[in-house]
């Protein structure tokens, strides 16, 4: 009886210090592999987003036409992306990959990888296509044949549809990840996806230029553009006075400066045109070329610009391209310095205005024609340009593409086919249309002076709320004429408007303050003339109602910068929070 009754009463404790242990190391390794599986999964995500940054410094790269800067941030790229795919193909998380909800971030991090791979494919296309372009030092330009420009046009606008096929593999790859109810999973995945989408759209703007080029520089092409030379020391909303122009003719396969003379030589208007409004007080006579970008929205100062040149016995122009003298400085800085017939001093980049104020303004006696000097200018520099050597060319392309992104290059076509391809670009000069804030300060010297060498503005933008929760806009511009008074500065005849947002409201106007409907888009316009002496500084505030539609908590703001003001500081503040403009970029976009 005694033995039958130990042994139940072992049996128990050596089963219970068997299972101990086991269940122990179970836990161990089932905590040990959820640790290598978290751990996996930062590697991961970390190489993810270096490949990330790598992918958006690769396409900033190939904006700025740096090849190598771009294939190195391409190989980059790669390499985080293959860690990605081994970390993710290893142990634990190749098993864990294929049980639901807890694979999530592992498929999330495959698909990305994917992803990722098809962009650095698209990129590399990409930067072999402009590798062999010519603004790559591949070829010389000779405006007598333009066929290299042609070909590379053509087979860079089929490798543009190639890339855009792989990253559009990359926004599918993307497009489950990204819709993930999981935040880990689903915000790298999204943000991944807007730099793909981003590129898309790049892309697309590149595919558009690119069969631009190539139609004008075609065999069969016959084209006139009207170049209009704007001098933004007389500042007007597109620029400045446009006080010379010119002709560049494409025709079938070349192109050149057909003809370049000072505005005033151009006979009346016949018939004469109506001027607008604010601008007809002003005028000396009639409305004609020199005074016809009134309107800040370039497509609109463009179509009138041409039809004003037909009248004033130009003939048909099948575009208008316009310049102020900062583009063409930037491009005396590339091909010069230059010299001209009838100067025995050199002209370069580097106070480039003040040489042309001098020649044309200031010396006695005067040249006769008085604008000789810009003529001679021209006639030189657009010679070199178009017979430039290669090794010269990536630096005038980086020249024009400074000179677009502040506005100092516009482009418009009277072909609708031609113009949609400008859609959405830089170098268009429209004015933005959008649903949110707007904001537009366009100056224009009416004083036929040269103030605007000594004349800077500070705009600062402040929106609150009334005590009934509207938005109120505040503009407030510190207009200060820093020189002394001379005879190119007598004073400042500032006519001063700010475009505001359609169903803006101007509240308590001033004696010289008045609103009205914008002629060139979706605006009102508030208008302030305004005198500013030498060395004195003038003060104009706007105070409006914004529309109802702006009152909610999502705030966006857009604030394209006047061509030519690149010296004026502008700011805004939105509940609290405030922001500055970089003075190289066109546009201002605020969000609250």
């Amino acid at each position: 009886m005694s033995l039958t009754a130990t042994r139940p009463s072992r049996l128990p404790p050596v089963q219970t210090r068997s299972r101990g242990p086991r269940i122990v190391l179970l836990s161990v390794a089932v905590a040990g592999l959820a640790l290598l599986a978290v751990t996996q999964l930062a590697a991961a995500r970390r190489h993810l987003l270096l490949a990330r940054s790598d992918l958006s410094s690769s396409r900033q790269a190939l904006a700025r036409r740096d090849d190598a800067g771009a294939t190195a941030a391409l190989d980059r790229a790669t390499r985080n992306l293959k860690s990605t795919q081994s970390v993710a193909s290893s142990l634990p998380l190749k098993v864990l990959r294929v049980v639901p909800l807890l694979g999530s971030p592992v498929r999330a991090s495959t698909a990305a990888t994917r992803a990722g791979l098809e962009g650095v494919a698209a990129g590399r296309i990409l930067v072999a296509a402009t590798a062999s372009f010519p603004t790559s030092a591949s070829a010389a330009v000779d405006g007598q044949d333009l066929s290299a420009f042609h070909a590379a046009a053509t087979r860079s606008v089929g490798a543009v549809d190639d890339a855009d096929r792989h990253l559009a593999a990359a926004s599918a790859a993307l497009a489950g990840p990204a819709g993930a109810w999981l935040p880990p999973v689903s915000a790298p995945a999204r943000a991944m996806r807007a730099e793909v989408e981003r590129s898309r759209r790049e892309l697309g703007r590149a595919a558009n230029g690119l069969s631009l080029l190539e139609d004008l520089s075609g065999p069969s092409t016959s084209a006139r553009l009207l170049l209009l030379s704007q001098d933004s020391l007389e500042l007007r909303p597109t620029g400045g006075y446009i006080g010379s122009y010119g002709v560049l003719g494409f025709d079938r396969g070349k192109v050149k400066l057909a003809q370049y003379a000072a505005t005033e030589d151009l006979p009346a208007p016949n018939p004469p045109v109506k001027p607008p409004e604010g601008l007809a007080p002003y005028l000396p006579s009639y409305w004609a070329l020199t005074n016809v970008n009134w309107w800040p929205d370039f497509p609109t100062t463009a179509a009138a610009a041409a039809e004003m040149y037909r009248r004033q016995g130009g003939g048909n122009v099948d575009g208008v391209l316009a310049l102020t003298e900062a583009a063409t400085a930037r491009l005396v800085g590339v091909v010069g310095p230059l010299r001209l017939p009838s100067y025995p001093q050199p002209v370069v980049e580097a106070g480039f205005d003040e040489r042309v104020v001098h020649e044309v303004e200031l010396k006695r006696p005067l040249d006769n024609p008085r604008k000789k000097f810009l003529v001679e200018l021209s006639d030189v520099l657009f010679e070199r340009i178009f017979d430039l050597p290669a090794g010269q060319l990536p630096g005038v392309a980086t020249a024009v593409s400074r000179s677009i992104g502040a506005g100092d290059i516009q482009l418009w076509f009277k072909d609708p086919a031609r113009q949609a391809r400008l859609a959405g670009t830089a170098v268009a000069g429209a004015l933005p249309h959008t649903d949110g804030d707007f904001l537009m300060v366009a100056d224009a010297n009416l004083g036929a002076s040269k103030a605007n060498l000594d004349l800077t503005k500070a705009i600062t933008y402040r929106v609150d709320r009334d005590d009934q929760g509207r938005r109120v806009g505040h503009v407030r511009i510190e207009v200060r004429n820093e020189g002394p008074k001379t005879g190119i500065n007598p004073f400042y005849n500032s006519y001063l408007r700010v475009y505001a947002p359609e169903g803006s409201q101007l509240l308590h106007p001033g004696p010289l303050q008045a609103q009205q409907k914008a002629a060139d888009g979706p605006y009102v316009v508030f208008i302030q003339p305004l005198i500013v002496q030498p060395e004195t500084t003038e003060y104009v505030i706007f105070d409006y109602l914004l529309p109802s539609r702006l009152a909610h908590d999502r705030y966006r703001l857009t604030w394209p910068r006047q061509p030519g003001t690149t010296r004026d500081l502008l700011s805004v503040t939105v509940d609290g929070r405030h922001a500055e403009s970089d003075a190289t970029l066109r546009r201002l976009n605020f969000t609250r």
